[in-house]
């Protein structure tokens, strides 16, 4: 479909998931064979939607079940059973409650767990993010963590949307989910209390006073996260930062528009991304609007930093900006398009994927650090209850509560674990620093 990518493009990421508001427009062209203009449209589809309606009628004549179907169910069902055929994680059919739900929960304020994830047929739920200081954060959950149950229902069978739902619920409820983690022997079930999950997507001080780094968080790329950004970034510049850590680990990704011109800020010149649709057309977003600077920068990433958060390191990298340091992320280059249909049901369709500023397509793959540096036990611990807990308060007062609800042996841990990776990214800022001197 020509024009497709013309259209604004949108994409948000939630566990679990990113997507792009987009209205393809086709265009109608003289030129247009009739082969072609008989390729799509009713009247070339009505075999096979003779048969649906045959199976319809089939399944409303005789079928004896524990409850009653109707055509709007089986519709429904056949529907999303299409889809599903696609073998595609991040392609979605929703029915109208379905859709609503959606779009709340990418307004950044929503009741639920807080965490992105993805679901293919017949495998397990896979945590993409958990959205930080949001319940499953603190219970402990990790990017690449397997949900194999729900409740004790398993996962397998069950569609991304069950999945979802299941995890739903309201304010102050509970949720057991058993997972299976990357190197712990025994699934583990953890409990998440469910709560209003709000998305504060950025934070930032000055890390060093004396070397004036700064630090800049981005937890998500939602719609309006550029302002808050450029706002952080100009306060540390005002405190004389002269070396910036841009930390985007366990961030799932979100806006496109909001990737590219956070890209931008750090980006004198050169390409930030470009999609490519399924006839190949291909579009190029350059960087655009004010340059910050060329003070040393540092971009942290993990298995967590997904989508959004790839494009942005991508187009550091790629274009030497800085030096990326970390884990490799996610893996996830695709681009989804969220249709809604007349009867108010909608689908969300992958449409295209994006490529890095040299041309790689990283879906699947994943971006490599510069600097590898593994974070084995990551930013907490994991003995199903804990343990990110919040950054209000001092670190003796975290470690009392830790030691309350889990124990002596996981207290300890805390009070001697450090950020090597954010512990990394300083280092190398500080000897930049110290060179340019």
């Amino acid at each position: 479909m020509k024009g497709i990518l013309k259209s604004k493009l949108l994409i948000v990421l939630l566990s679990v998931l990113i997507f792009i508001n987009c209205f393809g427009k086709q265009e109608n062209k003289a030129s247009a064979t009739k082969n072609t203009e008989e390729s799509v449209g009713f009247l070339s589809n009505i075999r096979q939607l003779k048969e649906l309606s045959d199976i319809m009628d089939v399944i409303n004549q005789n079928y004896v079940g524990e409850k009653e179907v109707d055509r709007k169910s089986l519709m429904q069902g056949a529907l999303k059973g299409m889809i599903e055929s696609l073998g595609d994680p991040h392609s979605n059919y929703f029915t109208k409650e379905q859709l609503e739900n959606f779009k709340e929960d990418i307004k950044g304020k929503y009741v639920g767990v807080g965490m992105v994830v993805q679901k293919r047929v017949n495998e397990p739920l896979i945590v993409v993010s958990p959205i930080e200081d949001g319940p499953a954060y603190k219970a402990g959950m990790k990017p690449k963590d397997k949900i194999i149950a729900i409740d004790g229902e398993s996962t397998y069978n069950l569609t991304s949307e069950e999945a979802v739902d299941k995890l739903k619920g309201k304010e102050n409820t509970k949720v057991k989910v058993t997972v299976v983690r990357d190197g712990v022997k025994e699934p583990k079930e953890v409990e998440i209390t469910r709560a209003v999950v709000e998305l504060k997507y950025v934070k930032s001080k000055m890390i060093d006073e004396k070397n004036k780094i700064g630090y800049l968080r981005l937890t998500q790329f939602g719609e309006n996260v550029y302002p808050d950004t450029v706002k952080a970034l100009e306060e540390l510049q005002k405190q004389g930062m002269r070396a910036l850590v841009l930390d985007l680990r366990s961030n799932p990704g979100g806006a496109l528009d909001q990737a590219i011109k956070i890209s931008s800020i750090f980006l004198k010149e050169g390409r930030v991304v470009s999609v490519k649709s399924k006839n190949g057309e291909e579009e190029v977003s350059n960087r655009e609007g004010k340059y910050y600077g060329d003070f040393p920068l540092v971009v942290l990433i993990n298995g967590g930093s997904a989508s959004a958060s790839e494009i942005v390191a991508g187009a550091v990298k790629d274009n030497k900006r800085g030096i990326l340091v970390g884990e490799k992320s996610f893996g996830k280059g695709s681009v989804q398009t969220l249709v809604t249909l007349p009867d108010g049901d909608g689908i969300k369709l992958t449409i295209a994927k994006y490529y890095t500023p040299s041309g790689v397509c990283i879906h699947g793959i994943g971006i490599e650090p510069d600097v590898k540096v593994e974070e084995k036990n990551g930013y907490m611990l994991f003995d199903s209850v804990v343990t990110n807990i919040d950054e209000k308060g001092t670190k003796e007062n975290k470690k009392e509560l830790i030691k309350e609800v889990v124990g002596e042996k996981e207290a300890k841990e805390y009070e001697n674990h450090q950020d090597i990776q954010l512990d990394t990214a300083i280092g190398i800022l500080k000897g930049i620093l110290l060179k340019n001197k």
